[in-house]
Parts: structure tokens; sequence; C-alpha cells
């Protein structure tokens, strides 16, 4: 591999690494037209992350939606409070990994370790 490939996947699994971010993406990418109001979103992944959505607004506002901004895989327009997502190759290839390893149909597939 490719350095530029290697920081490609580091920065990747580095915006994955929090399933705010993961919920938020999931969330975006079954929108119509991949955009979100700022508070339905904050619902939406308040739901899929078990979370309080006022405790939550604050994490996406000031710490998840800047930080997946300034990776170029949202735009997050803190003006009209519209969050959009237009497909990323990689993270939608991650995204996949990772809805293929919560899916029943990989959990009865694998096969875990049996403890002594």
């Amino acid at each position: 591999m490719t350095d530029d490939v290697d920081d490609d996947l580091d920065a990747t699994f580095e915006l994955l690494a929090d399933r705010r971010r993961r919920a938020v993406l999931q969330v975006l990418r079954t929108a119509p037209r991949g955009a979100l109001e700022l508070s339905a979103l904050v619902d939406a992944v308040a739901t899929e992350c078990g979370e309080d959505p006022d405790a939550l607004a604050s994490a996406l506002h000031e710490r998840h939606l800047p930080k997946l901004d300034d990776a170029d895989v949202v735009e997050f327009d803190r003006e009209d409070g519209v969050v959009t997502y237009d497909s990323h190759p990689l993270v939608e290839r991650c995204l996949d990994v990772v809805q293929s390893y919560r899916s029943d149909e990989w959990m009865r597939g694998s096969s875990k370790p049996e403890s002594k």
C-alpha cells in the first residue's frame, strides 16, 4: 500500500471511530438527497445511539459535525442548519462493513471462540 492509501484509511477510521459520527452518516445515507435539518438529524442520531437529544445536540454541533465537515465527508451549513452527505467511496465501504457486522445474518454465521 502507498502512504496516501494508508493515510486515507487512517483518516477514515478515525472519523468512523465514534459511534455518533457513524450514526450521523448512517442516518444521512438514507435521508432524501442525503440532507437533513440539524434538529431532525439530532433526533434520529439520538434514537440510533440511545442518547438524550438535548445532550447530543451540543456534541454534534460543536465537535462531531465540524470534524466530518473538515474532512469533506459532510457539508455542515451552520447558517441554514442543514447537514448534507454526498457519498464518499471509502466511507461508504466502511459503513457497509459496519452494517454487515451488525446484521443478524452475520451474527448467525460468526463463530465465537469458546471460553475455557
